[in-house]
């Protein structure tokens, strides 16, 4: 294979050099160091209690082997104890074993050793090497690890018995143990390693999506969001966050947008009014009532623009939630009942029949400058729009989560949905209302009053006319 066709791509290289400098895959290198020094002690407590394990087991089948000598003989016979071990080592399943009889003096009466073990005390128990001299070579291991193990135990005659066994199988079994154990460890390690880099490469891979998405936007692709992969984990969860942020964004570039084409469009009439009468004044030799008409005219055209400019302030500050930090207890029934006093005589005027349903003490942390001035604009439409007869309703009432604000009219309303929701944006007028003064403010001002809130507005069809629903929480926080 030529060295352009190897599979490690310039891109994987560079993944694979991020990958040492993640945090997951930092942890993940952490987390299998210390299971794999966790699971190396165990092991290691493991083979010490086996290897324990079989020592025991080696001294209770010497001591078994003594007691079975002194029992089968009786101790203060050294000649029946040396013929009982001659016969031992003769029996040709002892080989492995090791026997010495000594008298008082220490001298050897019988069996394999060639000599008194050095350090030895009589009735203790003693290792030493397989290859020890005392050994006769033909009971020798070719394994010079391997140890042979003594108990010692005095007679009533004043010798010493010992009998001993060469640890061949035992060391083996062992060793082997050990071996494994050891392999053991080292596959845990290695795949706790590997496992640590799949689970950095499986975050980096998720990680670039949400980057390679990022990046995408911040080139001008304002319409493109994060790949869902299904999972439903904490990435999916962020996916989905980010997607409604990007939403919410997309949503405020496109109102700006539409505000920007609408304040140009809406500032020309004024402006160009305003500009045509201070001309006009200064072109020509008027009379004092029409110069003071002009600046009348052109002060109702600098009021209109100054309302509107107040109007996309207000609105602004509403969507921005600035005003929250200045909220206070208001008392919602009172503040009601007092536009609905205030409008009474100006709805009679217009031949209309302002009606309230408001239950008393419901009271909410708020802005009391902001709610009044959407309430307000709620008034200011139906008078206007109304024709005479109609009848007007507002309601208040209150339950353990929310309370519920509503404007209710029998007039011609919007018998369309997507009217309904499209007059909540700014600068939308249906046809209907064109004839009359406004910019189109009045319903975003309001939908912004309950966004700062944390509440909602709906527009519904009241069968006939329409039905303006104001949904606060009770919970201000």
């Amino acid at each position: 294979m030529r060295r352009s066709e190897l599979p490690a791509s310039p891109h994987f290289r560079r993944r694979l050099a991020r990958l040492w400098r993640t945090s997951v895959f930092r942890l993940a290198v952490l987390f299998a160091l210390a299971f794999s020094l966790v699971v190396a002690i165990s092991l290691a407590i493991v083979y010490w209690l086996s290897s324990q394990y079989i020592l025991g087991q080696m001294d209770a089948s010497l001591q078994a082997e003594i007691q079975r000598l002194q029992t089968d003989t009786d101790e203060a016979d050294a000649d029946g104890l040396a013929g009982q071990i001659a016969e031992h080592l003769r029996h040709a399943g002892k080989q492995g074993r090791l026997y010495l009889l000594t008298d008082a003096a220490q001298r050897i009466r019988a069996g394999n050793l060639l000599a008194w073990p050095p350090g030895l005390v009589c009735g203790e128990a003693i290792e030493f090497s397989d290859q020890s001299p005392i050994l006769p070579p033909a009971l020798r291991a070719d394994d010079a690890d391997v140890q042979a193990r003594i108990l010692s135990t005095p007679l009533k005659s004043g010798g010493c018995l010992l009998v001993g066994q060469a640890l061949v199988e035992e060391e083996g079994f062992t060793d082997h143990t050990g071996y494994l154990l050891s392999w053991a460890v080292g596959i845990i390690t290695l795949l706790s390693l590997l496992g640590g880099g799949w689970m950095g490469l499986a975050v980096l891979r998720r990680i670039d999506v949400i980057t390679d998405t990022a990046r995408q936007i911040m080139a001008g692709e304002f319409s493109r969001r994060i790949p869902d992969t299904g999972h439903g984990d904490e990435f999916s969860e962020l996916s989905a966050r980010l997607n409604q942020m990007l939403n919410r964004i997309d949503e405020l570039m496109a109102g700006m947008r539409s505000v920007t084409d609408h304040i140009a469009h809406d500032l020309r009439s004024p402006l160009t009014r305003l500009r045509n009468r201070l001309e006009i004044s200064l072109t020509q030799n008027r009379p004092s009532e029409e110069y003071r008409e002009a600046m009348r005219q052109a002060l109702d055209d600098a009021d209109q623009l100054l309302g509107l400019f107040n109007t996309l302030i207000a609105i602004a500050q509403a969507e921005a939630g600035v005003r929250r930090e200045h909220f206070a207890p208001v008392d919602l029934s009172v503040l009601l009942a007092d536009l609905v006093e205030l409008y009474q005589w100006a709805a009679e005027d217009r031949g209309l029949h302002l009606t309230a349903r408001i239950e008393p003490g419901v009271q909410r942390l708020a802005s009391r400058g902001l709610l009044t001035q959407a309430i307000v604009n709620l008034l200011e439409n139906a008078l206007h729009h109304l024709p005479a007869g109609s009848r007007v309703e507002i309601g208040l009432s209150r339950t353990a989560e929310q309370i519920t604000l509503t404007v209710s009219d029998n007039g011609p309303g919007i018998p369309d949905a997507a009217d309904r929701l499209r007059v909540l944006e700014r600068f939308v007028r249906l046809d209907a209302a064109r004839s009359t003064p406004g910019s189109g403010l009045g319903l975003s001002l309001v939908r912004a009053a309950m966004h700062e809130h944390g509440g909602q507005v709906t527009l519904e069809d009241n069968h006939p006319g329409l039905k303006v629903v104001l949904i606060l929480p009770t919970d201000s926080g």
